[in-house]
C-alpha cells in the first residue's frame, strides 16, 4: 500500500504519466475496439434485422432513396401520405450512409456497419489529436461497454459523438491559440451536429450561454462572438426546416409536436430502462470519493474553460430533453438520448479521474472495462447463434410480399423491414393504436402481418399491436411473411368488403 502512495505522490502535480501506463491503456483500447468491431461485422448477419431500430429503418430507407435520386421520398412508416418525405429525422445519418454505400458499393445495411466501425476509430483518432495524454482513458468513458452495442446498429449516435469531440476539441484549441480558424471550425461543426441530430441545437445553445456568461465579466467581444456562432446555427436550422416544409405534402417542418405524452412514471422508467444512468451514478460517486481523498486537480486556465463548457453542455442538453418531454415531443425513454446527454459529464469526470488516481488504479479500472466488454461480446455471440433471429435476407421477402398489395393499403403491425428495401410510398405500416382514426380515414385496404405478429409474441415484443385485429391471425403461418387481408373499401367509398 505504501508503494502505491509513493508512486503516486506527485501524480496530482500533473507530471507526465509513466510510459507503461500509456501503452497498457492503449492496448486495452485497441482490444476493446477489436471486440466491438468483431461484434458489429461478424454478427450482423446472425442478428439480422434485430439490429435495425425504427429510426435506423428510416435512415436506411432515406439513404436508399438518396441513392436512387428520389430525394428522401420514402415509404410512410406511420401515417399514409401522398409520399413520405423524411421530415422528422435529420439528414446527416441517411446522408452518411448513402455516401458510404456509394463508396463501398455495399447494401446500405452492410455499409452502415462498416461506417460505424470507421467512426469508432475516428473517435479515438480525434481524442489522440485533441487530448493526446488522456486519449485512451477518455475513450473508455465516452464509449463505455454498456453503450458499445450501439456500434452494431445501422447508424445512430455514433456519427454525433466524433462531431461533438471535434467541437469541444476546437473549443479548447481556440483558447490555447486564439486563432480565428478554430472559430470557423466550431461554426461548421455546430451545423453538422444539428444536421446529424435535431437535439444538436442544444450544443449551439451551450455556445450562446457560454457567451452570455461573459456579460458578468463585461467582455463584450466574447458575448458577441459566441452568440454569433449560435445565431449561425439557428440560421442553418431555420433554413433546413423551411426546406423540409417546401417538400412535405402538408408543409411539415419537422418542428411539429406529436402527441407523445410524457410517461407519468418518467423517473422510474429512466432508472429501470436506462442502465447507463446507474453507470453514470457510480462514476459520480467515484469522482466524489477521489475528490475527498486526493483533493482538487490543478487544471490550467484553458482546461478550466473546457471543463466548464463540458458541464454547461451537459446541463443544456438535459434541460432541452426534459423540456421536450414536458412538451410531449418525445414520450419514450431511450437509452441513446441519455448517453448523448451524459457524454460531456463523463468526459469531464474522466479528466478528473485520470489526473487524480494512481497509475495502477487507473490500469485496474481499464482492465475491468475490458473484462466487461469481453463479457458483453460473448453474450452477443451466444445470443446470435442460440436464438432464432430473422436474417437480413428477410427484408427482400418483405419487399416482394408488400409490393403486391393494392394501392394505398395499410398494414397493421407492419414490418419496418419494408422501408429498408421497398420503394412504394403509398403504404402505411401502422404500429400504434393511436393511428386508428387516420387509418379509417385514409386507407383503402387493410392487412395484418401475422408472421411478424407471431415473431413479436415469441420475443415478448408484442406491445403496441392492435389486438382487435388479432382474430385474423387465428391460423398458423407457414413462413416468416404471412399477410392476412382484413378488408377493403370499394371505390365508391361506401361499401366495405371484409375478408377472413
Amino acid at each position: 500500500m505504501s508503494s502505491l502512495w509513493v508512486s503516486s505522490a506527485n501524480w496530482v502535480t500533473r507530471e507526465p504519466p509513466p510510459w507503461w501506463l500509456r501503452w497498457s491503456l492503449r492496448s486495452i483500447v485497441f482490444l476493446q475496439i477489436l471486440l466491438v468491431s468483431w461484434d458489429a461485422l461478424k454478427l450482423m448477419e446472425p442478428y439480422g434485422i434485430r439490429r435495425v431500430q425504427a429510426d435506423c429503418a428510416a435512415y436506411l430507407a432515406a439513404a436508399r432513396s438518396l441513392l436512387q435520386g428520389k430525394l428522401l421520398k420514402t415509404p410512410s412508416i406511420f401515417e399514409p401520405l401522398p409520399h413520405g418525405w423524411m421530415h422528422e429525422w435529420p439528414l446527416g445519418y441517411p446522408g452518411a450512409i448513402a455516401l458510404a454505400t456509394s463508396i463501398s458499393g455495399l447494401d446500405p445495411f452492410y455499409s452502415s456497419r462498416w461506417l460505424n466501425v470507421i467512426l469508432l476509430f475516428l473517435t479515438y483518432a480525434l481524442l489522440l489529436y485533441f487530448s493526446p495524454k488522456e486519449a485512451e482513458w477518455l475513450f473508455l468513458f465516452i464509449y463505455p461497454p454498456n453503450y458499445t452495442w450501439n456500434v452494431a446498429y445501422a447508424l445512430s449516435e455514433n456519427l454525433f459523438i466524433p462531431l461533438l469531440i471535434a467541437l469541444v476539441g476546437t473549443f479548447q484549441k481556440y483558447y490555447e491559440q486564439g486563432r480565428v480558424k478554430w472559430l470557423l471550425w466550431i461554426a461548421i461543426l455546430s451545423w453538422g451536429i444539428f444536421l446529424t441530430r435535431y437535439a444538436g441545437i442544444a450544443v449551439g445553445a451551450a455556445l450562446g450561454l457560454w457567451g452570455l456568461w461573459h456579460l458578468f465579466q463585461k467582455r463584450w467581444s466574447s458575448v458577441f462572438l459566441w452568440n454569433a456562432l449560435f445565431g449561425l446555427q439557428l440560421i442553418v436550422a431555420g433554413s433546413y426546416f423551411y426546406w423540409n416544409a417546401l417538400h412535405h405534402p402538408t408543409g411539415e417542418t419537422g418542428l411539429t409536436i406529436r402527441d407523445m405524452p410524457m410517461p407519468p412514471d418518467l423517473l422510474w422508467q429512466i432508472w429501470e430502462l436506462v442502465p447507463f444512468i446507474r453507470f453514470v451514478g457510480l462514476v459520480g460517486l467515484l469522482v466524489l470519493a477521489v475528490r475527498v481523498w486526493r483533493g482538487a486537480v490543478p487544471f490550467s486556465e484553458v482546461e478550466k474553460n473546457r471543463n466548464a463548457f463540458l458541464i454547461l453542455l451537459f446541463f443544456t442538453q438535459a434541460a432541452l430533453y426534459f423540456w421536450s418531454m414536458a412538451q410531449d415531443r418525445i414520450g419514450i425513454v431511450d437509452m441513446r438520448h441519455f448517453v448523448m446527454i451524459g457524454l460531456p459529464l463523463l468526459w469531464y469526470w474522466g479528466y478528473l479521474l485520470y489526473w487524480s488516481l494512481p497509475p495502477r488504479l487507473l490500469l485496474g479500472i481499464a482492465g475491468l472495462f475490458l473484462a466487461w466488454q469481453t463479457r458483453n461480446t460473448y453474450r452477443h455471440y451466444r445470443w446470435a447463434y442460440e436464438r432464432s433471429y430473422v436474417p437480413y435476407s428477410y427484408t427482400e421477402e418483405v419487399r416482394q410480399a408488400y409490393d403486391t398489395l393494392p394501392p394505398n393499403s395499410c398494414v397493421i403491425a407492419g414490418s419496418l423491414a419494408y422501408p429498408i428495401r421497398g420503394a412504394r410510398t403509398d403504404l402505411c405500416l401502422s404500429q400504434k393504436e393511436a393511428y386508428i382514426p387516420i387509418l379509417l380515414r385514409d386507407c383503402k385496404c387493410f392487412y395484418i402481418d401475422c408472421g411478424l405478429m407471431e415473431e413479436r409474441t415469441k420475443l415478448g415484443l408484442a406491445g403496441g399491436i392492435i389486438w382487435i385485429f388479432a382474430r385474423y391471425c387465428d391460423k398458423p403461418c407457414l413462413g416468416p411473411i404471412c399477410l392476412r387481408k382484413i378488408g377493403c373499401i370499394s371505390s365508391d367509398q361506401k361499401n366495405w368488403e371484409g375478408s377472413r
